[in-house]
């Protein structure tokens, strides 16, 4: 039987959350979740482009967060330019409360597991699985999953939440 509720509610758990398709909702095209490709993404943030507005937060992870001892909540996103990371940090700190010291930018996915390392060295004390990544790409809690003790979370959880 799982456990990830259990984690979930924990006090002793330190969430880590992605952010695109997490904290934000991926509704970024009129009629699809993304409206452009990589590069020209990463292009209009270089020129400034802010799409981590208010429209997409996840209401249903703002209730979720609520109450949470917000210095045990971090995120590690991927980014493709400084500027989106600043984006990124500005919504989960104004939407989501979560301490801008506590925003972390890896230029590749798989440089996330590394990251959680990084943060789990803060909280020596806890057991490995008491540190969980909260991510909706599979092939990062895959790689969280064959090379760490952490726990991972599948955002579909918190569809029945």
């Amino acid at each position: 039987m799982s456990k990830i509720r259990e984690l979930l509610e924990d006090k002793k758990s330190v969430l880590v959350f992605d952010v695109d398709g997490v904290l934000a909702l991926m509704e970024w095209g009129e009629y699809n979740h993304y409206a452009m490709n990589d590069d020209d993404w990463t292009q209009a943030c270089a020129d400034g482009s802010n799409y981590y507005t208010e429209d997409k937060v996840c209401k249903k992870m703002q209730r979720f967060l609520e109450g949470k001892d917000k210095s045990r909540i971090y995120v590690i996103t991927t980014i493709g330019h400084n500027n989106e990371g600043v984006f990124k940090r500005e919504y989960v700190n104004k939407y989501y409360g979560i301490p801008k010291d506590n925003v972390y930018y890896v230029k590749k996915n798989i440089e996330k597991t590394s990251q959680l390392r990084a943060i789990k060295d803060k909280y020596e004390e806890i057991e490995d699985r008491y540190i969980v990544m909260i991510d909706d790409t599979v092939d990062i809690l895959n790689d969280v999953m064959a090379n760490t003790g952490f726990s991972t979370v599948h955002i579909s959880s918190f569809l029945d939440m």
